[in-house]
């Protein structure tokens, strides 16, 4: 499950809070609904490092958001990116896309509908401050997005801006897409600080030495047993974005590690189980990000 620190402004004094709160061990501290009476209470509510589950939406949105910063190198050819036609990226309706318009700047999601061979690319009518944004026929644009095992870019430009039965946009169809595969089995060596909460309510720390998306190498002072589930919760930093990832594990292995900073630390292979496609995107992305730039691993 992905989480976000909640933002001082997502307190609003005297309006009801529009999602559950949490602390930093995941136990709720506020139902959806609440009002906050105070000031007081919101400032001794923050203190608590207060946070929040991100909706399917927003789960998708910023894991495809700081996926593509990934891809935004494919633009130009590389050993890491291959040539793709569309029909091989298998898109299904509800995909997540991300539109940049000509030269601007800011990037729009928009949700994949359908496309038909050859001719065009269908996808939801573009936004902006949640007002329905009019792009003229002819303009120019990137599309970005993750699917699988692969973050992809492409040229296009807008066909046709349909307003009935509901608004939605005709793209050009691409006749080549640009992809990076993002790989599954990468480990990448790591030193991200994590909290664990044991499938006997123990709560206590760790270091990921490690990390794919399949599991890790967790250090420890605290003994484990192999078989034993554990929860665990660590941050990734990707793109300047911050995620929150807590998982459910299965201690798979033991052994012994050589790093005098973990003294009487234990080393415990960790098999993640029961990831979400968002924490799949998420943690694809983190490697390979940090493939690029090793000096990211916490």
């Amino acid at each position: 499950m992905l989480r976000v620190p909640v933002r001082p402004s997502e307190f609003l004094v005297g309006k009801p809070i529009p999602f559950d709160v949490y602390d930093r061990h995941g136990r709720l501290l506020l139902a959806k609904g609440h009002v906050i009476a105070s000031a007081e209470e919101k400032e001794k509510l923050l203190r608590q490092g207060p946070e929040r589950n991100l909706n399917t939406d927003e789960r998708f949105r910023q894991a495809i958001g700081t996926a593509l910063k990934v891809v935004e190198k494919a633009d130009e050819p590389g050993k890491n990116t291959i040539h793709l036609d569309f029909e091989e990226l298998r898109l299904i309706p509800g995909t997540v896309l991300q539109l940049q318009l000509g030269q601007e700047e800011d990037r729009y999601f928009a949700r994949y509908i359908g496309a038909l061979r050859g001719k065009s690319v269908i996808v939801d009518a573009l936004e902006r401050g949640g007002l329905p944004l009019f792009v003229p026929e002819g303009t120019a644009l990137r599309v970005r997005g993750s699917v699988g095992s692969y973050a992809f870019v492409f040229p296009s430009s807008v066909l046709v801006n349909a307003s009935r039965p509901y608004p939605h946009l005709h793209l050009m169809y691409p006749m080549d897409v640009m992809a990076v595969r993002l790989r599954r089995s990468e480990r990448v060596a790591v030193r991200l600080v994590a909290a664990v909460v044991s499938d006997d309510n123990q709560a206590f720390g760790g270091i990921i030495l490690d990390l794919s998306v399949g599991g890790g190498l967790l250090a420890t002072r605290h003994p484990l047993k192999v078989g034993q589930r554990v929860q665990l919760k660590f941050k990734l930093e990707i793109a300047g974005s911050e995620i929150i990832l807590a998982v459910p594990a299965i201690v798979r292995s033991s052994r012994e590690i050589e790093d005098r900073t973990l003294e009487g630390a234990k080393g415990y292979g960790i098999e993640f189980v029961e990831l979400t496609p968002e924490d799949t995107v998420a943690l694809m992305t983190y490697i390979a990000t940090v493939q690029t730039n090793p000096a990211l691993t916490g």
